[in-house]
């Protein structure tokens, strides 16, 4: 039977949670008794929205600007967190940029922005969170890429080495924390249809997944409840695609 308060008393912290993905995460974090900080970079009303959601069917919740490409920003993201609900225990990495440019004509600062905000990010934020983690012996962060990391994608050299660099951060640290009960998991989104976050519609069959659809936001979230659950004691460092099998090997 699913234990509908399994995270009564933990602070979660989903970065990029005003729309789509991020969004869906946070409501289910918050549905799972977690007090939720909804972050965006600059949209004060999605972020805000988000958090209505939650406080308006009993949950506790703030909303934090900032971007977490930046060093300072998410310094003082943590701090209001840490004062208002206390010390993060469940970090999603989530925000991403995929801006396309072939790399042949690329610019050092549109390398270096797409890096900031998908490596040094994820980075950031989980320095930040661990050594609360370390305090209570027990965390769970969860990084988010996508599919064409792996696949590859025209215009998307950034994007690919960020995300994949982002991994390898995923597997050190689950290395360096395992011994204080922090697992540390990478989730891997396929082609997903953000239109309908409920997952409540049918899509178009696209012939290139094997279960014949786009994914819905919920099925990450499922995802991410599954990883930030207290019972998973037992799995970490790993890479978790979700993709109806459009990735499979």
């Amino acid at each position: 039977m699913r234990n509908t308060q399994s995270l009564n008393g933990k602070v979660a912290l989903v970065t990029g949670s005003g729309r789509n993905i991020g969004r869906a995460t946070a409501l289910r974090l918050a549905s799972l008794g977690a007090a939720v900080a909804v972050n965006a970079r600059t949209n004060e009303s999605e972020a805000k929205s988000v958090e209505k959601e939650i406080t308006d069917n009993g949950g506790q919740s703030i909303s934090v600007l900032g971007d977490v490409g930046s060093e300072g920003e998410v310094k003082s993201m943590f701090e209001k967190i840490e004062k208002t609900l206390g010390n993060v225990s469940i970090l999603v990495n989530n925000a991403g940029l995929r801006d396309e440019k072939l790399t042949s004509e690329m610019t050092t600062d549109e390398w270096r922005r797409v890096l900031s905000v998908n490596l040094d990010g994820p980075f950031y934020c989980s320095r930040a969170a661990i050594p609360g983690m370390v305090e209570a012996d027990w965390g769970r962060i969860i990084n988010v890429s996508g599919l064409n990391s792996f696949k590859g994608k025209e215009g998307w050299g950034h994007v690919c080495a960020s995300k994949m660099g982002a991994i390898g951060l995923t597997r050190a640290l689950s290395m360096e924390l395992a011994t204080n009960n922090i697992m540390v998991n990478h989730i891997v989104p396929g082609a997903f249809d953000t239109s309908d976050a409920s997952g409540s519609n049918p899509t178009p069959v696209v012939s290139n997944i094997p279960v014949g659809r786009l994914g819905y936001p919920v099925e990450i979230a499922s995802a991410v409840e599954f990883l930030s659950s207290p019972e998973n004691n037992f799995i970490t460092g790993q890479t978790i695609h979700v993709n109806g099998g459009a990735y499979a090997y």
